[in-house]
């Protein structure tokens, strides 16, 4: 932080829990950090206050050579040595551990001033404060609750509302399900209130872990959620979940300004492979795909809806889809829509026009139908007498659904962003009912991009997922490098550690790149260590498991004791 030419320093941790810890730990380093910086203005200051002259002013500002030099010349024996000061060689122990959160006590500059700037950021169901979303179940529906408060036409219909429009807005309402449940979501005060102050929002140095933040935007009438992304430009530290450097869904809108130079830090990373390789998969069920086809429905309905009371807005899409990804702004997603972004984009993707043939909406919904109806007949197969488990490579799959289906392969590279941008263009307030059909879009955009050359993937079609007798398709990821090597090509400093990362030669091999710098330190205990037991059947002979699904069996808890 203190070099001029360094970026931020980016922590990726795992889950919440150790996300509050880093950032407690980096407020006694932090402040451990300004308690010496400050003793040490106070001992140059005193040592400039006991000198009166020209010299002693030199021995505390210039150091011991300059000193030694001074006293030479002007009679060193009969200078006052200047008063040795205090040093504090540790950090001091508090039982509060959580006195260090939130602005500094001690440093009034904001963001943008000399002071430090750590945060945290995480889904909106760790920072949401607005009581009405927070009385939702899951982290889904969460997001859906905020994304209708939230979104651009949420807004711009209560605006209408307020201004005395809100007559023809009902009647429209009463055409779909989808315009009743927005003409009954309210806007959000904190996120009304974090727009409206605009320039003004920004944060004073200090270190925010999830409930500083939430503490400090209720107090100030600021979403936490959306303040806190915005105000990652200006931060020195920040805390991220894996997902928001490795996932390209959720990187590309979160961390796309950071700088070249900054620092990116992968703690706990001996499962950063695992990481990266599931960022890539999609699995899909016979139940995904039964609600895909449902989902189809409801769209064919809203474009029909659209088009009796908007067609401008259709064709507008149109115009933008002719000019290309660019233009129509799926490269770069608004915060509130974070569910839209691309999961990968080819070059040829972002560079062309997307193909006329899915350009039209009822064009588009009867090509992703066709998809659906494939892979539900792929799927029969697998259940049939002679189905089993069978495994083909992405160009084998791409090669018979071309053949069975009659598509081009082409169009399916933009399968996901075509239908991002149709949901944007209908403003489906709640996109996790159409998650099983996106699943399906990525699918297709995966298998098509990835169909050449050395094999990055694996599909595997299979009877029962999961233990249950419901077959699945899965794209499995083969190659963990296609997650992070956008990381290595943009950051000059990626940092990989773990206490378990071992074998260490083994992740440069897994991740596809060359260390410049790999080391490994001994481990020293000064407690008596557990010396491990393998057990694997009890006093009766059953075996013992630590699988989840085996954490009920009597057998088994017997076995390991209550």
């Amino acid at each position: 932080m203190a070099n001029p030419n360094c970026g931020k320093l980016v922590y990726c941790t795992r889950t919440v829990p150790e996300m509050n810890s880093v950032m407690e730990e980096l407020g006694v380093v932090l402040g451990y950090r300004s308690e010496q910086l400050k003793l040490d203005r106070e001992s140059n200051n005193a040592s400039v206050g006991e000198g009166g002259d020209d010299v002693s002013s030199q021995q505390g500002l210039l150091g011991d050579v300059n000193m030694a030099d001074a006293a030479d010349n002007n009679n060193a024996s009969s200078s006052p040595k200047p008063k040795k000061r205090k040093r504090i060689y540790g950090p001091k122990k508090s039982n509060n551990a959580r006195e260090n959160m939130g602005p500094c006590q001690t440093d009034a500059n904001g963001s943008g001033g000399n002071g430090t700037l750590a945060l945290c950021l995480s889904s909106r169901r760790n920072m949401c404060i607005n009581e009405r979303v927070l009385r939702e179940s899951d982290r889904e529906s969460i997001d859906a609750a905020c994304r209708s408060m939230t979104a651009p036409w949420a807004l711009e219909r209560a605006k209408k509302k307020s201004s005395g429009l809100g007559g023809e807005l009902e009647e429209e309402e009463e055409e779909g399900q989808q315009q009743q449940q927005q003409s009954n979501a309210e806007t959000c005060t904190y996120y009304d209130g974090f727009k409206s102050a605009g320039e003004a929002t920004s944060m004073p140095s200090g270190i925010y872990d999830l409930e500083a933040l939430r503490k400090w935007g209720k107090g100030k009438n600021w979403c936490p959620y959306y303040l806190t992304r915005q105000a990652i430009n200006h931060a020195s530290v920040l805390v991220f979940n894996y997902q928001y450097m490795l996932d390209p869904k959720v990187a590309k809108m979160v961390s796309k300004e950071l700088e070249s130079e900054s620092i990116i830090v992968f703690d706990e990373a001996h499962n950063i492979d695992s990481v990266c390789i599931e960022a890539f998969s999609v699995t899909i069920q016979s139940r995904h795909l039964e609600q895909a086809t449902r989902s189809l429905g409801r769209l064919t309905s809203e474009v029909n809806r659209v088009k009796a009371s908007d067609s401008a807005r259709l064709q507008q899409e149109y115009q933008n889809l002719v000019n290309g990804l660019v233009d129509q702004g799926l490269l770069d997603t608004d915060p509130s829509e974070a569910g839209l972004a691309s999961n990968v984009l080819s070059p040829d993707v972002i560079n062309e026009s997307v193909p006329g043939n899915i350009r039209r909406a009822e064009h588009f919904i009867a090509f992703m139908k066709k998809i659906v109806e494939h892979l539900k007949a792929r799927l029969r197969t697998v259940t049939g007498p002679s189905g089993g488990v069978t495994s083909e490579t992405p160009l084998a799959f791409l090669h018979r659904m071309i053949t069975t289906t009659s598509l081009e392969a082409k169009p399916l590279k933009f399968s996901y962003s075509r239908l991002s941008s149709l949901l944007r263009t209908l403003q489906v307030p709640n996109l996790d009912d159409f998650n099983a059909l996106t699943d399906v879009a990525d699918f297709a955009s995966l298998v098509a991009t990835y169909s050449e050359g050395l094999p990055r993937f694996a599909i595997i079609m299979e009877p029962t997922v999961g233990g249950t007798p419901n077959p699945g398709i899965q794209l499995a990821c083969l190659d963990s490098s296609l997650a992070i090597a956008p990381l290595f090509k943009r950051f000059g400093s990626v940092v990989i550690t773990s206490g378990t990362l071992s074998p260490i030669d083994l992740y440069p091999k897994l991740l596809q790149f060359e260390p410049c710098i790999s080391a490994s330190f001994n481990m020293s205990t000064f407690r008596p260590c557990i010396h491990p037991l393998v057990i694997t059947r009890g006093s009766d002979q059953l075996p013992v498991s630590t699988k989840f699904q085996d954490r009920g069996d009597m057998g088994v808890v017997r076995n390991y004791g209550k």
